[in-house]
Formats: C-alpha cells, structure tokens, sequence
C-alpha cells in the first residue's frame, strides 16, 4: 500500500491511516479536523497523538506548541504527517521537523506499524544526516584490533573524526556512516522510534473552574483547539512524581559520586612509574629521575625508584627510592603510597 501519491487528500490519507492503525491492534478515536490533532491511537503503553497535512510549512508555531502540551500532559508521542514540503515531496524514511515536532510521510509510518522498521535518516538544513552509536562504533573498532587512525584511514575520514564520533559527537552524512559500516562490516547508525513519548512540557494556563475538581486537588488546565477545554491533573500525584524524581535525582547524584570517587581512586592508587637500579651509576639514575619527575608530573601519577643498594638519599632527585627490603616488610599497597608520600613531602622540604 503506497500512501505517499501526491495526488492522495489530506481525509484520505486521514482515513487510510486510521484503518492501518486499527488494522494492527490500534484502538483510534474519532477524526478531528478542527482539532490541533487529528487523531489519537492507542497500543498497549505506545500513544501516538497524530496531526495530517498535505503541506507541513502549514503547521503554525501555535498549533505545534499546543500539540507539543497537550502530547506532554498525555505522556504521547506527537507526530506530524505530511505529503510535501513547498514544492518538493517528502521522502521516505526520513524524519523531518517542524517547530520541534518530528514529521514523517504516512508511507513512513506504515513502515514502522507494519515492518517495526524505524528510519534512521533525519532532515535539517543542510541535508540529510544520521546519528552514529559511539558506544557500539569504539565496540566494533576495538574487537576488529583497529587503531583510530587505521580505522579512520580504511573509511577515508581524518582520525579526529572517529574519535569525535565514539565521544558521542555523532552527527554526519549517511555517506560517511556507510563508509565506516562498509569496514567493519557492521551497521553503526541509531534509529528514531517515534512512538516511544518524553514529556518535554505540558499545558500550563490554569483556570478557575469547575472549582469543585479544584477542591478536590486537582489543577484545570485550558486547552486550545482542541475537542475538550481542558485537562485536570491530580496535585497529589503531582506531589508524588516530585518525590520520586527527587529520588532519582539522589541516586544519579549518588551515582555520580561513586563514579568520581572510582575515578580518583583509579588515578592516585592504580599507576606508578616505576624505576630499576639495574646497576645503573649515579649519574644515570638521576638523568633518568629528571625524565621521570617531567613525566610525572604532566600525567599526575607519583614515580618511585625501585632500589637494591644502599645510597645516601631516600629521594633521586625529587623521586622516592623505595629499597627491595622496604618493600618486603610491607602487607598491602597502602603501605607503600603512604611511603611515598612520605618521601615526596621530604624531597619537598630539603
């Protein structure tokens, strides 16, 4: 079924949407066409609030923002169908936007009712683009033994760019992600699921009436153009989803503390730059101690010497020497960095 010829109306295409959409287990209200939306579709936890255009530049800054309300107060998922652009079809599999709210053609979604096949292609200014996986991309890059630049060289990007990409900065052309797929012989590029809702606002004029629902600790919002005046929502639910969120946003905090914490810990306890004796003169050991105090310092990680012999110092230059019958009377790595410090805090002070 093709719903994308152009010479298909707007109550067709209406119409041949919300077939397809019962068709699949979908429970659709009614059509409303002097509505901000046309129709709502249900499935199990997926809502979907639709609006139909045949031209999407039609779609005004204030019908998209009372969509956008009423969409985050139902906790659905707002999505514009349209036919053109101007003079220019839109294409399928391709997510457009307007005023913040994805467009896509009714073909489109059919695609992702009928085959679950979700685009990945997203249009902006400029052309056409894709997010690329980060995660997935270093995954696939590393299990093929690939260095950045040998990756970067195979897919004929610069090495900045594959590593822009794996740091999350994952907007490119779908020519360039099919290069890279091409390599490692694997797909790397996100997909959109439109029919998955984020609440990003919700109606916010509060009126007066019916005051017997306000008693009652509800909150009336006006809604605009649409087949209802407005939506109550309950201010002790309100009060409980403020709760939780507060304990979410503990546990993100408490989470990150523990990831900071690791962090410091990986970077004081796990490396040390470590120096042999090895016979060396004293000469060589303090050339070495010179190269290493440089290093030290720019990574942040403390160095030691590792000495057999007796010397006249506990530092070369400013670096600890620790000797073999130290280290052997010690039980665990606290020990250790405790001595070190120790010694840094001498070396410092002569």
């Amino acid at each position: 079924m093709n719903l994308d010829n152009p010479a298909i109306n707007r109550e067709n295409v209406l119409h041949e949407i919300d077939n397809l959409l019962k068709s699949y287990d979908f429970k659709t209200s009614d059509i409303y066409d002097r509505s901000c939306f046309d129709l709502l579709a249900r499935k199990d936890n997926i809502l979907i609030i639709l609006k139909i255009l045949v031209n999407i530049d039609s779609l005004t800054a204030q019908q998209a923002e009372e969509l956008s309300k009423i969409a985050g107060t139902f906790l659905a998922s707002p999505i514009i169908i349209g036919l053109k652009s101007k003079h220019n079809l839109l294409e399928e599999d391709v997510v457009y936007e307007r005023h913040e709210i994805p467009v896509i053609t009714p073909q489109t979604l059919c695609n992702i009712i009928v085959n679950d096949i979700h685009p990945e292609i997203f249009a902006k200014r400029g052309g056409y683009y894709v997010k690329i996986d980060g995660k997935l991309l270093r995954q696939l890059r590393e299990s093929q033994n690939l260095s950045l630049k040998e990756l970067a060289d195979m897919s004929h990007v610069s090495r900045e760019t594959i590593y822009r990409y794996e740091q999350g900065n994952s907007q490119t052309y779908p020519e360039t992600a099919l290069m890279i797929e091409e390599v490692l012989q694997n797909p790397i590029t996100l997909s959109f699921n439109l029919l998955e809702s984020e609440k990003h606002n919700s109606l916010d004029k509060k009126i007066q009436e019916p005051i017997e629902l306000i008693k009652l600790g509800y909150d009336v919002k006006s809604s605009k153009k649409t087949p209802f005046d407005a939506i109550s929502e309950s201010t002790e639910n309100s009060k409980e989803i403020q709760k939780l969120q507060e304990k979410l946003e503990n546990k993100l905090d408490e989470i990150e503390k523990i990831r900071a914490e690791i962090n410091k810990k990986t970077q004081e306890n796990n490396i040390l730059i470590t120096n042999l004796e090895r016979g060396r003169s004293e000469n060589t050991l303090n050339n070495i101690a010179n190269k290493t105090q440089d290093i030290s310092s720019v990574t942040g990680y403390d160095a030691l010497f590792v000495l057999e012999n007796e010397h006249k110092t506990e530092n070369i230059k400013k670096i600890p020497a620790i000797y073999t019958w130290e280290l052997k009377e010690m039980t665990n790595i606290d020990d250790l960095l405790k001595l070190i410090k120790e010694r840094k805090e001498e070396a410092e002070e002569s």
